[in-house]
């Protein structure tokens, strides 16, 4: 794929999960850039990049670590991906990162423990010729009920469709990897918290 080619599928790309982040962010309490917070948890969606010919886009959440032991963080990391196992689109990797952050009087830390997922997408799933040809033949027959975004050095019909597809794919496909992991993290700790309550109790 040409550079040039590469830059309008990034720029689409980007366009379809700002698309997320923001609707997020609206849903649920916003934080600072591309972040929002639910029952606890932050969540973060990063800025996808492209990976020889594909998109590589991370997601991630913050353990609740309040609710948990130091030493249940490993499992809840765990139980979050045997949770995602059964997903038609799994991530191409998982892992825990942990992060010192220093706090802003200088003389104290903030660690905090993350999962953190990494999805891939070759350009060929973001569109299909079928759907192509179907939206082209849209467009010509109604215009105005099938608007198209003028876009710069693209002159066919077909490049302005191919684009506003990738847009749409990653703007639906974000917003459902993000929701799976928000519906994750409310299953496990549903889950830790009950096997918490049964120790209380034995």
């Amino acid at each position: 794929m040409s550079d040039f080619r590469q830059q309008l599928f990034h720029q689409f790309v980007a366009n379809g999960v700002t698309d997320c982040i923001e609707s997020f962010k609206t849903q649920y309490q916003a934080k600072r850039e591309n972040r929002f917070h639910l029952d606890g948890i932050t969540y973060e969606i990063s800025t996808p990049a492209i990976n020889g010919d594909a998109i590589q886009l991370e997601i991630s959440s913050k353990i609740p670590q309040d609710d948990l032991d130091r030493e249940e963080f490993t499992n809840y990391f765990s139980a979050i991906g045997e949770f995602l196992a059964s997903d038609a689109k799994r991530p191409e990797d998982m892992d825990m990162e942990n992060i010192v952050q220093q706090e802003a009087n200088g003389e104290s830390t903030k660690e905090r423990d993350y999962v953190r997922l990494r999805y891939r997408y070759g350009f060929e799933e973001m569109y299909d010729n079928d759907t192509i040809t179907e939206r082209i033949a849209a467009v010509q027959k109604d215009p105005e009920a099938h608007p198209l975004p003028e876009i710069p050095n693209v002159n066919t019909l077909a490049g302005r469709v191919v684009l506003s597809c990738v847009e749409e794919f990653m703007r639906q496909e974000a917003t459902e990897r993000m929701q799976r992991l928000i519906e994750a993290n409310q299953e496990v700790r549903q889950t830790f918290s009950k096997t918490d309550a049964a120790k209380i109790e034995e």
